[in-house]
């Protein structure tokens, strides 16, 4: 999450530094040098706070984006004091895109993750602390379903979270689903301390909270502060999870954009550093192949703006850098 502002109503107050400001007095963790970096290249912003009227400094955030039939990308993303709002892209290469009109969710939802189902589609969303759902037969029009999917209190995050953000949902080879998620700040909390956790469903519906951490304090080996998580399936069985660092006082290594990829989905040891203040990934497979990465960036005169990059896919066999 980019910011106070870009989180949902009940969690706005937050004064924390968004990333790209270092707290007061601290300069932000140094860049690697570029033979340090991890494998993407950036390409852009592809959209900001103007193109959905949102005023300037304000975020547009969260981005989630979905691969269309006939090749062209819908990014789905959280606009301040708006909602959850859509944009999609004039040509197949997901680089270029063109606001939609409305709204797919109003105000008081946040931190959109858009999943495609038999039916159409199924959008989970932050909400009153929770994770909640809506479904569309045409990804524009959503129906809020009732109930959490997973409450505040079933996330296992204690007093310490102001709630949960970021899920993220694959499938696994039984046929059962696995939801990647992470806690939501307490307002007034400084940067640091994230964790991510994951769940389990047969339905999509009802989640069942796995033990364990797989990331932040308390996980076995990536025990630094990690939030909002995206989860890619790789074709061999792996599953790549990107997602951001912004540790705050203490941190030990650069803040921004990671990627560690994991034989079971559980089990994550190895990471990658990947772009530099950056946060609130997604990453998607074009038609061709491509591998890109849209992510969310902070500037005070401009806001919050969704940007992209082309990325080495962890999927292919022998993934090369690009240049």
């Amino acid at each position: 999450m980019l910011l106070a502002a870009a989180r949902p109503a009940d969690a706005r107050q937050m004064p924390e530094p968004p990333p790209g400001q270092p707290p007061p007095g601290q300069p932000p963790t140094r860049p690697p040098r570029p033979a340090e970096s991890g494998l993407c290249t950036a390409r852009g912003q592809v959209l900001g706070p103007s193109d959905f009227g949102v005023a300037a400094g304000l975020p547009v955030a969260d981005v989630s984006a979905v691969l269309l039939l006939d090749g062209r990308v819908r990014l789905y993303v959280f606009a301040q004091n708006k909602g959850i709002v859509s944009a999609v892209s004039v040509s197949a290469d997901g680089l270029t895109f063109t606001a939609e009109p409305g709204l797919r969710l109003p105000d008081g939802s946040g931190m959109p993750r858009v999943v495609r189902t038999q039916t159409g589609y199924r959008l989970f969303f932050t909400s009153a602390g929770g994770i909640s759902s809506a479904t569309s037969t045409d990804g524009l029009s959503f129906t809020v379903e009732p109930g959490q999917r997973i409450t505040k209190d079933a996330a296992g995050f204690g007093t310490s979270a102001a709630g949960t953000s970021g899920a993220s949902v694959i499938r696994l080879a039984d046929g059962r689903y696995r939801m990647y998620f992470s806690d939501l700040p307490r307002p007034g909390d400084p940067p640091g301390n994230h964790r991510i956790k994951t769940a389990v469903s047969t339905d999509l519906l009802a989640w069942t909270v796995e033990a364990g951490i797989l990331a932040g304090p308390g996980a076995a080996t990536l025990t630094e502060s990690s939030e909002h998580p995206f989860v890619l399936a790789n074709p061999d069985g792996s599953v790549t999870m990107y997602y951001g660092r912004f540790a705050g006082p203490g941190g030990t290594t650069p803040e921004g954009l990671y990627q560690s990829t994991s034989r079971d989905g559980l089990t994550f040891a190895e990471e990658t550093y990947n772009i530099f203040m950056a946060n609130d990934p997604d990453a998607l497979r074009l038609s061709d192949g491509t591998l890109l990465v849209y992510y969310g960036l902070f500037d005070p005169q401009v806001g919050g703006t969704i940007n992209v990059a082309q990325c080495a896919d962890p999927g292919a066999a022998a993934p090369a850098r690009l240049p």
